[in-house]
């Protein structure tokens, strides 16, 4: 045994001990929320990855690393579903974020049907490319809608996931393929091993070290919060402020396109990171969207329960409701009333 393969042994079995601490630590702190137990499947796929690509460290745990393979070959849809279940308050748990598991499961059998070189090739590069297609997922669900997070910490951890768990992933398995000169070939495993001990260090000390406002389980009803209510609760400080921010809500602000917290926060004429703590906080939501969607949620149903507006277009509401296009609208009525705007017209016209 060179003294190249014993340092990938010690590094990587430090980096997989790290991925089922960060486990342990998340199932024994948010395993009743689905992204604490996403997380948690996620560390564990981790290990299997780091496990199952070190030939020296398979070699000395023998049979033992046969569990570890199923788990390496799935943990790019365990980070998918890490991702959506976190950083998507919307997300619910349905039976199509299963179909990834279907051709990956497939394909990970190709090696138990043939061992024609070409198949088994052509078997891992179609699970490689599936897997970095839903690791680029993740990563554009992570920091798409950044900047409307009003949870702190997740809004940072957001930054975190895209560049250090997405970026690298993605990074480590096209390496795997690009031809290297024999010399820089063989600094590739221990700067991998590296890495992963880096990442995984990383993980663990967030894990330990998470706030309880990073995993919620988001209820299906869309969140409302009564003004007196929330006046009361605040601290006296923060009292005009929140009187502020009904003000311009009660005059309309909620129905400009493209408003953004810190459109309001200028708006309003106070810092962004005040409004932000204000609405999270003090009001209980957990993203600006679902704050100014519940306002024209409420607006739409006015429109559409009213006879006089039954003409109306669809279209029209939801572009006088503040959005840019109908997509939205439909997707924000239908996660707050259950039905689709056109359906819910005509359940309540017909009563």
């Amino acid at each position: 045994m060179s003294g190249l393969d014993l340092f990938d042994i010690v590094v990587r079995s430090s980096a997989a001990m790290m991925c089922f601490l960060t486990c342990a630590v998340l199932m024994l702190t948010a395993h009743r929320t689905l992204s604490g137990r996403m997380g948690a499947l996620f560390a564990l796929g981790a290990a299997g990855y780091i496990v199952c690509t070190s030939p020296a460290l398979v070699a000395v745990i023998g049979l033992w690393h046969v569990p570890f393979v199923a788990l390496s070959w799935f943990d790019g849809i365990f980070f998918w579903w890490f991702a959506l279940a976190l950083f998507c308050d919307e997300f619910r748990w349905r039976m199509r974020f299963l179909y990834p598991v279907i051709p990956m499961a497939l394909l990970v059998a190709v090696p138990a049907v043939t061992s024609d070189p070409a198949w088994v090739d052509a078997a891992y590069i179609l699970k490689q490319a599936l897997s970095v297609t839903l690791i680029l997922h993740g990563v554009t669900v992570a920091l798409r809608r950044r900047r409307d997070d009003l949870v702190d910490a997740r809004r940072r951890f957001r930054v975190i996931v895209a560049v250090s768990v997405g970026v690298s992933a993605i990074l480590l398995m096209v390496v795997e393929h690009i031809p290297l000169p024999a010399d820089l070939q063989l600094l590739v495993p221990p700067a991998s091993s590296l890495l992963l001990l880096l990442l995984t260090f990383g993980f663990a000390v967030w894990a330990l070290q998470v706030r309880e406002d990073m995993f919620v389980e988001v209820p299906p009803e869309p969140h409302r919060h009564d003004p007196e209510t929330a006046a009361d609760g605040l601290d006296p400080a923060d009292r005009p402020l929140l009187a502020r921010l009904e003000r311009a809500m009660d005059d309309g602000a909620y129905l400009e396109t493209g408003l953004t917290v810190g459109g309001l926060a200028d708006r309003l004429g106070t810092p962004e990171h005040r409004l932000r703590k204000l609405i999270n906080q003090g009001l209980g939501y957990r993203n600006f969207s679902s704050f100014i969607n519940t306002r024209r949620v409420e607006d739409a149903k006015a429109i559409l329960a009213d006879p006089e507006q039954a003409r109306r277009q669809i279209l029209q509401v939801a572009l006088d409701l503040g959005y840019g296009s109908i997509a939205p609208f439909n997707r924000a009525f239908r996660e707050a009333t259950g039905e689709a705007p056109t359906a819910f017209r005509r359940r309540t016209l017909a009563g």
